[in-house]
């Protein structure tokens, strides 16, 4: 082989070592990109765990304060009421940092100020932003029977879907199963609409459907941070005695002219409301006061969907039967000390007889549900988490912790982004 040969098979043997060695150096780099991948997904899902075990931490912390709720009368200055609000005013504002660096912000809620979205009838659905065929589709979500409204949908409607499912027929365990139901989506629960539902092909807005909710600055408001799917409180007074219950034959005389109320009232009962009681007429403020304070119209231990008018917001008030402008914001000028009692309604100015009936029916002035709500942080990952806590036998429980499909704090939590005061844990708070 001549010299140029060699020198010609030389150069080409190095060319291809040189393009392997590119290839290498490719498959290195690409391997290491890999790496890099896999590390910050281990790393972020390590942050993520951190995240969500701090927010448990706060739901710990939620649940201690609910320790010495008296059911009977829950009110804003109450313990739990304000649980991590720091220098705030709300809870939320408040981040307590753990030994591992992450981080939890907690708020504790009463159920009880929400609206029962299992409770509602379609005539108080019907104040809500919501459509006709929402509304029908909902009833028929929750209740019994085959046969559906019109625009509401049963299984014949569910199993035609692309991926079938039956109709539930009953109370709906979380508020994000209403994207389950014919007409309703995430949007409708979580997102304000400031210029109120509109009309579609196949549904038509309710009166209330053009008008958005709205805090007290006028701020719009997504129904996410205006209703529950658990509230409840005990048939009991605000000092936990048992109530006289009214609907019953042969109503006791002697007890009814001690609470003050017409003697021929007797054989006109049984009652099964206030508003069918204080409708009847003839009765003074001072009596309307202990009816309310005393009587009640069911054996049962537990009364479920009354809202607490001591921590209800001006927006869930104003959504309640007889509940006009003046008597709502008459309501949120006492909260912060709170009604002492149901019969304290009765000094409203203005309200007496059916429309006071009316309301009361719908109220309390106790709780024996709460919401905790917990968000943890780690290495710039969140988590939030809502517990469902029950004060069941005088003791807080669990009854449910969701966690929100979030990365960010979730809007209808009404948080501030960042938290206004920061405390490590130990520290004195």
């Amino acid at each position: 082989m001549s010299r140029r040969a060699r020198r010609h098979e030389r150069g080409g043997v190095m060319v291809l070592a040189l393009v392997i060695l590119a290839g290498l150096l490719a498959l290195l780099a690409t391997f290491a990109a890999n790496q890099r991948v896999y590390q910050e997904a281990t790393l972020n899902t390590l942050r993520e765990r951190r995240a969500e075990a701090a927010a448990r931490s706060g739901i710990a912390v939620g649940l201690s304060a609910l320790v010495e709720v008296n059911t009977n009368l829950v009110k804003l200055d109450d313990t739990w009421a304000t649980l991590g609000q720091g220098s705030g005013t709300v809870g939320g504002a408040e981040a307590t940092t753990l030994t591992n660096g992450a981080t939890y912000r907690v708020q504790v809620v009463d159920a009880g100020s929400f609206l029962n979205i299992n409770t509602l009838t379609e005539a108080q659905l019907q104040t809500l932003p919501l459509t006709t065929e929402q509304i029908a589709s909902l009833l028929d979500w929750r209740e019994a029977g085959t046969t559906p409204r019109n625009e509401g949908g049963k299984d014949e409607y569910y199993n035609a879907l692309t991926t079938p499912y039956n109709t539930k027929l009953g109370r709906l365990t979380t508020l994000k199963e209403l994207a389950l139901v014919k007409g309703w989506t995430a949007r409708t629960l979580y997102t304000p609409d400031a210029e109120g539902t509109t009309s579609t092909v196949s549904s038509s807005p309710t009166a209330a459907a053009n008008t958005p909710l709205e805090d007290a600055s006028g701020n719009p408001l997504a129904l996410a941070g205006v209703l529950t799917v658990s509230s409840g409180a005990p048939n009991t007074t605000a000092t936990g005695t048992a109530r006289t219950n009214l609907n019953q034959q042969n109503l006791n005389l002697v007890q009814l002219v001690q609470l003050g109320l017409p003697a021929q009232l007797a054989t006109q009962g049984p009652f099964t409301s206030f508003a069918n009681l204080l409708g009847r007429g003839g009765i003074s403020t001072q009596a309307a006061q202990q009816v309310l304070d005393s009587v009640g119209f069911t054996t049962d231990t537990r009364l479920t969907g009354k809202v607490n008018i001591n921590t209800a917001t001006e927006a869930v008030l104003g959504k309640l039967p007889g509940a006009t402008s003046d008597i709502v914001s008459a309501i949120v000028s006492r909260q912060s000390s709170g009604f002492a009692s149901l019969g304290e309604l009765s000094t409203i100015p203005g309200l007496t007889g059916t429309a006071l009936g009316t309301l009361a029916d719908a109220v309390c002035v106790g709780s024996d549900t709460f919401i905790v709500r917990a968000w943890g942080e780690s290495g710039g990952v969140g988590v939030a988490l809502e517990a469902l806590v029950g004060i069941r036998n005088s003791r807080p429980q669990i009854l449910m912790v969701e966690r929100i499909n979030s990365t960010t704090i979730p809007a209808w939590w009404r948080w501030e982004e960042q938290p206004t005061t920061t405390v490590s844990l130990g520290a004195t708070q």
